[in-house]
């Protein structure tokens, strides 16, 4: 099983360490900006605490904001290319399968060591495998 991403969710390109386990921490006034971190946007009806849950359309072309995958030869990710994995066998919205935490994505960053990649759903009301 796994948790449905939402438009709450936290997807980086992978760039980035893991958070800590457990429920996010409670943001500051004014939250710094995560590095990494996936514009995702969605218009999907099924929604989980009110924001929409992705589907693939949502990741693919989303942009990728403060990748510090920066120096000589890698170059930092901007967009995401492509989703290979993470779509819900069972769960859809319109007609699409849900993106679930366990998704795998390509980038147009280069890759000097392969990114790990963790999402986090943000919320545990709705799981799918």
């Amino acid at each position: 099983m796994g948790q449905v991403l939402t438009t709450a969710s936290t997807v980086t390109c992978g760039h980035v360490p893991a958070p800590p386990p457990g429920p996010p921490p409670a943001p500051p006034p004014e939250p710094p900006p995560v590095p990494g971190l996936i514009g995702t946007s969605s218009t999907q009806k099924l929604k989980v605490r009110g924001t929409s849950v992705l589907v693939k359309s949502s990741l693919e072309g989303a942009t990728v904001a403060n990748c510090p995958n920066t120096g000589s030869p890698p170059t930092p990710c901007t967009i995401v290319q492509g989703v290979l994995s993470g779509e819900s066998l069972k769960l859809r919205s319109g007609g699409f399968p849900v993106m679930l935490d366990r998704i795998s994505l390509t980038t147009n960053g280069s890759v000097p060591l392969l990114p790990v990649l963790t999402p986090t759903a943000n919320q545990s009301k709705l799981s799918s495998v």
